[in-house]
């Protein structure tokens, strides 16, 4: 009897060599997609997180300035490490509201896009904030 069990888990050895062979590809294609979306998941958030502050910051102006606006941005996105691309942000200065947006903002995945080798390894955004200005208009109008 103990000589059958013997041989039955010596035959048993190496399908457990060909059944992990065959659960790697997937197991890593699983934790590469976690550490991906999130690293995304957190580009995204400095790019929200970003925008909002801008708008803030220029309905906050007494005279609100595009260029002020997107040096804020660009200096609030710098302290979550990966400062965004101004080229790509939209100042709308109007009364009554300030309107940051981006549009078509490329978000990478480098580890997943690599993995299941994608040539175009980015998700395209496009994000927009509104603040209503907070300077009272004068009498004779805004400006």
């Amino acid at each position: 009897m103990l000589a059958r069990v013997r041989r039955f888990r010596r035959k048993r050895r190496g399908a457990v060599i060909v059944e992990f062979a065959l659960v790697v590809p997937f197991l890593f294609l699983i934790v590469f997609g976690i550490i991906d979306f999130s690293r995304a998941y957190a580009q995204l958030n400095n790019i929200n997180s970003s925008l909002r502050e801008g708008a803030r910051f220029g309905a906050a102006m007494e005279l609100p300035n595009a260029t002020a606006i997107k040096a804020e941005i660009t200096r609030f996105s710098s302290a979550w490490g990966n400062p965004i691309n101004t080229a790509l942000v939209t100042v709308n200065v109007g009364p009554p509201d300030i309107v940051v947006s981006v549009t078509n903002y490329p978000i990478t995945l480098p580890t997943l896009g690599a993995f299941l080798n994608i040539l175009n390894r980015q998700i395209l955004v496009s994000r927009t904030v509104s603040f209503r200005w907070e300077r009272s208009c004068p009498v004779s109008g805004c400006p």
